[in-house]
């Protein structure tokens, strides 16, 4: 069951109720698939989420003609995500910045078109035949390689580094379909397929923080 009602703070004569194209902005507090978020009312074309950095709060914008069921529905739908990143960021709250889920989807349809046009190239200059290459929130990791199944997953933290960065990870997972390990030979076979890795590994991890 939804619960909404009026943003106490508003004030009818403040100009934060006001968009920067002028038109009237409507702001109130909703409850909803286990999910507490602002529902705020402007001038645009899509609805979207956002989830600020330190306060974990839930915002949501949506234009004016969108009923309240179809945001209520739009909620719900992303209800594990925002639960998800909300409890991330009361854990962190001082990392990190305001997350965006239409700016998230939008890079992770970037990452997969780039990672599904390189792997071709790349599984036949290293001679393997990966299934697919796919994407997901990773915390520690930037890659991994599911030798059985032959699926290569990237980290959603690579949609904002150099391609060349993505195409490390690619291939440093693919190289795993020749050794499991991290061994002399696996490293033997970077030096062969890409032999400025070293480069690239210190640059994607100079603080350790995440690994392959």
């Amino acid at each position: 069951m939804a619960v909404c009602c009026a943003d106490d703070n508003s004030d009818d004569n403040s100009d934060d109720n006001y968009s920067e194209t002028g038109g009237v902005v409507n702001s109130m507090w909703c409850q909803h698939a286990g999910v507490r978020f602002q529902l705020t009312r402007k001038n645009m074309k899509t609805m979207r989420i956002r989830i600020k950095a330190r306060s974990g709060d839930v915002l949501v914008s949506a234009p004016h003609r969108v009923a309240t069921e179809q945001v209520l529905a739009f909620v719900a739908a992303k209800s594990d995500w925002i639960r998800g990143h909300v409890e991330q960021i009361k854990q962190q709250p001082d990392q990190g910045e305001t997350l965006d889920w239409h700016k998230l989807e939008e890079q992770r349809a970037a990452l997969q078109r780039y990672a599904e046009q390189r792997l071709p190239y790349w599984a036949e200059r290293i001679g393997v035949e990966p299934l697919e290459v796919r994407i997901k929130k990773m915390h520690s990791r930037w890659g991994s390689c599911n030798i059985r199944s032959k699926r290569i997953w990237l980290s959603l933290m690579l949609a904002d580094k150099p391609f060349e960065l993505v195409d490390y990870v690619l291939v440093h997972e693919l190289v795993h379909l020749h050794e499991a390990n991290h061994s002399a030979r696996f490293y033997r076979l970077m030096d062969r397929f890409l032999p400025n890795w070293q480069r690239f590994d210190k640059e994607l991890n100079p603080n350790r923080r995440r690994r392959l």
